[in-house]
């Protein structure tokens, strides 16, 4: 269980660096499609959060469902901001 636990919290803190990166270095429409990813993970948080003291078990489920789905989202914030870039150049 601490090897699951260790890894889920690498991937957290991998998203909080990209969400974090995006915010401060992303500007305009950029750093808008930034805050998608970061309103999915709080609604997540927050329906795990609620659902689990309301007695849910599924329910902190979203959030490692949201997790690499933001990821992939920066991800591909990123590298289409740098092909972008390039090619304007």
């Amino acid at each position: 269980m601490g090897w699951w636990l260790a890894g889920w919290g690498t991937v957290a803190l991998i998203w909080l660096a990209l969400q974090g990166s995006a915010l401060i270095f992303l500007d305009g429409s950029w750093r808008m499609a930034a805050l998608i990813p970061a309103g999915a993970m709080a609604l997540a948080v927050a329906v795990g959060v609620l659902g689990g003291l309301s007695g849910a078990n599924i329910a902190p489920m979203w959030v490692f469902i949201t997790l690499p789905l933001c990821i992939l989202w920066l991800i591909g914030l990123w590298a289409i901001r740098g092909i972008a870039a390039f090619v304007s150049t």
